[in-house]
């Protein structure tokens, strides 16, 4: 039919009203995780604002939300959405709908009722101008970090046509579960910082991931690999202070300076693991003990750490594998995750024989598995390469504490301890 022909509904030309969208929330109520978002933040000084999206945002990381996959799995997530309709009537009704979406998924139609031109919802507890509704489509299943935008459409009452309303475009973040310590959901200065979640799922590559094993591996990379380099001169801490991480510092282009030590990294490592809800705990091990040839953080081989302030023939890296006379760990932090250890404070020298073990182990699991133990294949994979990450206390004493001799094995003798970590 024609424009023009008979029976036209003038409302396919001109809408006989105008319906426009002004706030959405994700996170809606903050003591939920399962049907809402996270509570986050940008970083110390500045908060995600709820409600996240309103009329003056227009770029995605504008616009942030986070949610937690364990929480959500098997859920209905909802966001809640405020609208306004003019001509405005006592009351009125009209239909919305959004298309697009990402992981976030297209809005189904939803009939919006209005009272004196604004939405309203008693169907819920919260604030009535604001419309619940179902995310039926979304698509959790990976750490992720998008930028996703739905484009909004209404119907006028009586109308079954639908308009363009308006397009929003949010940034969305995706962890495995709630984050843990250092992280909270009850203070507001530790709720997640999108800063953090910035560094642990884009920095550390961890984007697709779903075994926590396999994305603290990755946040262990990514700090090793860090512009950074091991103390050889005492071994001080510049980002680590008394179980305090100067998050802040180390997110802000390292302003303390290149020069960490162990407890540096393993702070870095439990707190942007756990950003991700990987529960790993900061340990400290003490006494340690003398070291394997291994690759300190920035540094070439070595089992002479402290070679910054030694005379000679002390003053190399490298010297005599049981030279008695070279420097030692008198204690070491690492992190671990189900008793195993993640450091990335250095890496192993594995030598041929243990680097092919893990390489043969690997590939036999993908053979068995038909290729569904990637996670695990890829762990095993990344210690073959020197890795140290996902190992047994014994096997990460193994590769990293020499006690070859009566007086080494004296050296060593202590055991890790969890200790608490704050930023």
């Amino acid at each position: 039919m024609r424009e023009d022909e008979p029976g036209h509904d003038p409302t396919d030309r001109e809408p006989s009203c105008s319906i426009w969208i002004t706030h959405i929330k994700f996170n809606y109520d903050q003591t939920n995780l399962s049907n809402d978002a996270l509570n986050i933040r940008v970083d110390r000084l500045h908060e995600v604002t709820i409600p996240e999206w309103d009329q003056s945002k227009v770029l995605a990381k504008d616009s942030r939300a986070a949610y937690a996959l364990k929480e959500t799995r098997g859920q209905t997530v909802y966001i809640e959405a405020r609208f306004q309709i003019d001509p405005a009537q006592p009351d009125r009704s009209g239909r919305i709908k959004a298309t697009g979406g990402g992981i976030l998924g297209a809005i189904d139609p939803i009939t919006i009722h209005f009272v004196n031109g604004v939405s309203r919802d008693t169907s819920h507890s919260g604030d009535h101008e604001f419309v619940r509704i179902p995310l039926r489509h979304r698509s959790f299943s990976a750490i992720t970090r998008r930028d996703i935008r739905w484009d909004w459409f209404y119907q006028c009452p009586h109308s079954g046509v639908w308009f363009p309303m308006d397009t929003t475009r949010h940034r969305i973040y995706v962890v495995l579960e709630e984050p843990p310590e250092p992280w909270s959901q009850t203070d507001p200065q530790v709720y997640p910082w999108t800063q953090a979640l910035d560094y642990a799922i884009v920095g550390a590559n961890t984007v697709g991931l779903s075994d926590p094993s396999e994305a603290a591996a990755r946040v262990v990379q990514h700090v090793n690999g860090q512009p950074l380099q091991y103390d050889i001169w005492g071994g001080r801490p510049f980002y680590y202070s008394f179980g305090l991480f100067e998050i802040v510092e180390w997110l802000g282009g390292f302003t303390n300076g290149p020069i960490v030590n162990c407890y540096d990294c393993a702070a870095a490592v439990t707190t942007f693991s756990n950003v991700l809800g990987c529960h790993l705990s900061y340990q400290f091990h003490g006494p340690f003990g003398y070291l394997h040839p291994v690759f300190p953080i920035g540094r070439g081989l070595c089992n002479n750490p402290f070679y910054g302030l030694r005379p000679a023939p002390y003053d190399v890296p490298l010297v005599g594998i049981d030279d008695a006379g070279r420097t030692s760990f008198g204690n070491h932090a690492y992190s671990k995750q189900t008793g195993n250890n993640y450091d990335a404070c250095m890496r192993g020298s594995l030598g041929c024989a243990r680097a092919l073990g893990y390489y043969i182990l690997a590939f036999l699991i993908l053979i068995v598995t038909l290729g569904t133990a990637t996670s695990l294949a890829n762990r095993l994979f990344m210690k073959a390469a020197g890795w140290l990450i996902d190992m047994s206390q014994t096997e990460y004493e193994g590769i990293v504490l020499d006690t070859s001799t009566p007086a080494e094995a004296a050296r060593d003798g202590g055991a890790p301890v969890p200790e608490a970590l704050s930023i």
